[in-house]
């Protein structure tokens, strides 16, 4: 029979070593801009969608960006059997599944200070994979 505890110990060992990693921060591709001129920052993403002011303390801009698309779901055509008149016949018959929709959406911040530089980022969504490469 398999040593009772040693499993404890190695289940508790691989879940702390799975936690440990959300310690670490991953450098993430906006750290770029951590050091930038605002000026820079708005002529390469160009106009934010909303300003908000900080008292004192220099503001946040942010972007914003949501689109869905529909795509048509498959067409088929299938062959089934059917009684007419009392006699078996195969009917081509044709189906079309669902329409999908998928909702895209990305929201990144910067926080400028008051000398007009970013200090720090925000950004969130499923689709943000084209905002400012």
């Amino acid at each position: 029979m398999p040593n009772l505890r040693l499993i404890a110990v190695m289940l508790i060992l691989a879940t702390v070593a799975g936690c440990a990693r959300w310690d670490r921060r991953e450098p993430h591709r906006l750290d770029a801009w951590i050091g930038k001129s605002e000026r820079k920052l708005v002529l390469a993403a160009g106009a934010p969608d909303s300003v908000h002011d900080l008292k004192d303390a220099g503001r946040i801009l942010t972007w914003r960006s949501r689109h869905t698309e529909r795509q048509a779901g498959a067409i088929s055509t299938v062959t089934e059997t059917r009684i007419v008149d009392g006699q078996k016949v195969l009917v081509p018959v044709t189906r079309q599944e669902p329409t999908f929709e998928f909702h895209y959406e990305c929201t990144a911040s910067f926080e400028i200070d008051v000398g007009g530089i970013v200090r720090a980022h925000n950004m969130h969504g499923n689709d943000c994979d084209s905002f400012l490469k």
